[in-house]
C-alpha cells in the first residue's frame, strides 16, 4: 500500500452532495443516489487518481479473473457509509472519503446462482465491510511507513495497529487469494533484473529504479509497494 493523493472531485459531485433533495437522507440512502453516468466518471477519476490500481491490495483494477456479473471496480469508503457508532460526518459523496478497489476475491459459484461469500476467502474492501481502521490511512503517508514485506509476497509492518489492518481487516496475505503469489511474482522479476546489473553499479541502478516507481503516475505498476520496499532496502544496505 503507498500514499494516494486526491485530484479534484468530478464535476457534478459537489451539487449532488448540495442538493436540497437529499436533506435529511441516511448516509446509505444519499450514497444511493449516486448513479451513472457521475458514479462512472467518479469511479474514473479515483481509479486515475490510485494509478489503475486497488488502493488496498495494489493490483490492477479491474482483475481479469473476476467473474462475469462481477463489478470489477467499486466505491469504497474509508470511513463506511453505515458506521457501527451510526454518525454521519457527510461521509458518503465526500470525494476525499473515497477510494476505488476490486473486487475483493468474490466468486460466484455458477452462472445464475447467488455468490460465494466465506469470509476468509474474502480481500480488501469486502474483507472489511465496516469494520474501521486501526490507523492507516491511504491518504497520510505517516500511517504506512511502519510497513514491510517479505520475500514470499507477505505484507506485514512493525506497528501492530498497522498490522492488525493489514492482516486481519483487511485479510490481504489471505491464503486463497492470488494476491501473495502475485506479489512476489513482481519481486521475483525485478530481482531477476537486478541481478543482471554490475555490482559496481548497483546503487546507482535500485536508486534511479526507485525514484522511477516515486514518480509513477497513471497508470503505476501493480505492486508497486513490494517492489519500492526491495529496493528501498537495497539502497540502504548498498550505502
Amino acid at each position: 500500500m503507498i500514499e494516494v493523493k486526491k485530484g479534484i472531485e468530478p464535476a457534478g459531485l459537489k451539487e449532488l452532495r448540495e442538493d436540497p433533495m437529499l436533506s435529511g437522507l441516511s448516509p446509505k440512502d444519499m450514497f444511493a443516489e449516486l448513479r451513472n453516468p457521475l458514479k462512472a466518471l467518479i469511479i474514473e477519476s479515483l481509479r486515475h487518481d490510485q494509478g489503475q490500481l486497488c488502493v488496498y491490495c495494489m493490483s490492477r483494477i479491474p482483475r481479469e479473473d473476476k467473474d462475469p456479473g462481477i463489478a470489477g471496480t467499486t466505491i469504497e469508503h474509508f470511513i463506511p457509509v453505515e458506521p457501527k457508532d451510526g454518525r454521519d460526518v457527510g461521509q458518503a459523496l465526500d470525494y476525499n472519503n473515497l477510494f476505488a478497489v476490486c473486487h475483493g476475491n468474490v466468486k460466484k459459484r455458477m452462472k445464475g446462482m447467488r455468490r460465494v461469500r466465506t469470509t476468509d476467502d474474502l480481500t480488501c474492501d469486502k474483507h472489511r465491510e465496516n469494520t474501521e481502521f486501526r490507523k492507516i490511512n491511504p491518504c497520510k503517508k505517516e500511517t504506512l511507513q511502519t510497513i514491510f514485506y517479505t520475500l514470499d509476497g507477505r505484507i506485514d509492518a512493525s506497528d501492530p495497529d498497522v498490522r492488525f489492518d493489514l492482516v486481519n481487516t483487511l485479510n490481504l496475505n489471505c491464503a486463497s487469494a492470488p494476491l501473495i503469489a502475485e506479489r512476489k511474482a513482481a519481486l521475483d522479476e525485478l530481482i531477476n533484473e537486478i541481478g543482471k546489473v554490475d555490482i559496481k553499479f548497483l546503487h546507482t541502478y535500485c536508486s534511479e529504479m526507485l525514484n522511477a516507481f516515486l514518480e509513477e503516475g497513471n497508470p503505476k505498476t501493480p505492486y508497486v509497494g513490494i517492489l519500492m520496499w526491495y529496493l528501498q532496502t537495497m539502497v540502504k544496505a548498498l550505502s
